[in-house]
Formats: structure tokens, C-alpha cells, sequence
């Protein structure tokens, strides 16, 4: 729905928006892999039909390539909100140029290829029909699965972690010296730039009565504050935008934290719980867009009750 919501609506189609697009891919593409691994776990047999077939082990490298594309992913919104929020639009019109974020979308899907498949290539770990779990993972009886389970978690969980991290702490730090600023300047300040604006527009309208250049000037006065106006409805929109982001952020960390900290202390008691827990965040993240996202919140709403009119998807 998401994909379809960003396809057919020319108001989503944004720049942060083509990472919630890149987000949305793995979400589907890590759910629909997952598939082949629910009768291997539905099974009472001892054996499994696909454990020594290829599509175990696509299903498994896709499952673990798209969560790393997640991580990446929400690092990449965290820093483009960063930017955008702290940044001036001129710097964040050249950072994110069509080319740039064609490479950062290919960045995300590259490192976790890398991570997941050049290690069995080279004889650390492997990926396919996992006894234990009975779930197409990696194979934990390969003699170097602990040596394959660190490279997947310091490459792909670390790093975004920072970023992540990072990027919204700034975020908050610079909203915080902002409105502190603001509130700085005091009522008696803006009493008296209220009494200066009056008396200017007096004068003007005085002037107006006798020249027609008085008229020019309050036009453009008005012009001034309606723009004024509309770029504080803008920040307004995009701070929305950024804590509704943040969430989507927040429930992936929280969601996938246990079955990193499972991975990195070995304990496979409770794996499949964890994995578990991670899926959910693929499932929870359309609901958080239709619920507080502005922008997707009244077309996503539309195309639930079959409204797509064309005013909501212009």
C-alpha cells in the first residue's frame, strides 16, 4: 500500500520519500523470503523438502540482505532529516541530487550483499537449511558460523546505529537552541516591533491616498508576510514529518535490538522469538505512516475505503 500510495500521489513523491520507498522494498522483499521458512518450522518430520535446494538458500540471503538494507535505510532518513532540518536548502539541494541518491539507495542494498554473501564465498559460514531452528538462516553447525554471525552483526548494526543515533540527538539539540532563541527575544520586543509595523503601515496608507507608490509597497508587504507564512507552515510540516520518521526509526532499534544482542552473546534458546520481533517492525511501519505520517496519513485513509479521487492522489 505504501508503494502503491508513493506511485499514484505526486505529493509523496519526495526525496525523503524515495528512502521510505527503499524501506518499504525490504520490508516486503525480508517478509516474502521469509515464506519458505515456515514449513521447515510447520513440519513434524525430521527432514525438510528445500533443505539442500537452492531456494533455501536465496530465501535466506534475501532475508538477511533486506534487514541490513533496513538498517542502512533508516541511517540514510536520520542523516536526510538532519540536513534538511539544520541545513541550509542549498546544501541540501546539492547533497541530494537525483545521482547522489541513486548511490545511496545502491550503497544500502550494496553493503549488505557484501556482508551476507562474500563470507560463505570465501569459507566463512554458510547460508541454507538451519536443523536448529529449522528456518533457512545461516547454518549454525558450520564450523565458522560464530566468525559469520560477528561479520553480519559489526558490519551491518554498528554503523547505521550511529548514524542514527547521531543524527536525531543534532536534530533535537538544534530544535532546542531554536524555540530557546525564540523565547529569548521576550513579549517587549515583539510589542515593539507590533507598534513600528503599525505606525510604517499608518504612514503607508496615508501615502497611499496620495501616491500610488504607497500601494506597491503594501502589496508587497503583505506579499512578504504570507511567504513568511507559508515557510513556517513548511518547517512545521517537516518537523512533523521528521518525529513521525523518528518512530519508524524508534520501533525498528527496539525491535531488532534482541535478536542482535542474541546473536552477539550466543544464546539460541530464545532465536526464534527474536526473529520474531524483528518481522514485526515490517508489519508496524505502514500503520505508523497511515497514522501520523501527514502526508500518507489521507491517502493510505482513501485507498482503505476506496476513495482514490483525484484530489487525493494529485
Amino acid at each position: 500500500m505504501v508503494l502503491v500510495a508513493v506511485a499514484r500521489t505526486k505529493k509523496l513523491q519526495t526525496v525523503t520519500n524515495v528512502f521510505v520507498v527503499n524501506l518499504s522494498v525490504t520490508d516486503c522483499l525480508s517478509s516474502f523470503a521469509f515464506l519458505w521458512s515456515v514449513l521447515g518450522m510447520a513440519s513434524t518430520t525430521p527432514g525438510y523438502l528445500l533443505q539442500s535446494d537452492v531456494p533455501c538458500v536465496t530465501a535466506a540471503g534475501a532475508v538477511f540482505t533486506a534487514v541490513g538494507c533496513s538498517l542502512y535505510t533508516l541511517a540514510s532518513i536520520a542523516l536526510n532529516r538532519y540536513i534538511l532540518i539544520t541545513r541550509s536548502r542549498e546544501t541540501f539541494q546539492w547533497l541530494y541530487t537525483p545521482k547522489k541518491i541513486t548511490l545511496m539507495v545502491s550503497g544500502s542494498w550494496l553493503v549488505p550483499v557484501c556482508a551476507i554473501v562474500m563470507p560463505p564465498v570465501f569459507g566463512v559460514g554458510d547460508l541454507g537449511f538451519d536443523p536448529e531452528s529449522r528456518t533457512c538462516s545461516d547454518v549454525d553447525t558450520h564450523p565458522m558460523a560464530d566468525a559469520y554471525d560477528k561479520v553480519q552483526f559489526w558490519v551491518l548494526y554498528p554503523l547505521p546505529l550511529v548514524v542514527i543515533v547521531v543524527s536525531y540527538v543534532l536534530i533535537w539539540r538544534y530544535m532546542k537552541q531554536h524555540f530557546s532563541k525564540r523565547r529569548q527575544k521576550g513579549v517587549s520586543q515583539q510589542v515593539s516591533t507590533l507598534k513600528a509595523d503599525y505606525s510604517s503601515t499608518s504612514k503607508l496608507d496615508i501615502d497611499d491616498n496620495r501616491h500610488a507608490g504607497g500601494f506597491v509597497k503594501s502589496v508587497a508587504s503583505s506579499q512578504n508576510t504570507g511567504s513568511s507564512r507559508h515557510l513556517s507552515r513548511i518547517k512545521k510540516d517537516q518537523l512533523t514529518i521528521t518525529k513521525n520518521l523518528f518512530v519508524v526509526v524508534l520501533t525498528f532499534l527496539v525491535c531488532f535490538t534482541p535478536i542482535a544482542i542474541m546473536v552477539v552473546t550466543k544464546s539460541n534458546r530464545y532465536m526464534l522469538y527474536g526473529a520474531l520481533t524483528m518481522f514485526l517492525s515490517s508489519g508496524i511501519n505502514p500503520f505508523i505512516y497511515a497514522a501520523k505520517h501527514p502526508h500518507f496519513k489521507p491517502v493510505l485513509r482513501s485507498m482503505v475505503w476506496c476513495r482514490c479521487s483525484t484530489e487525493t492522489m494529485a
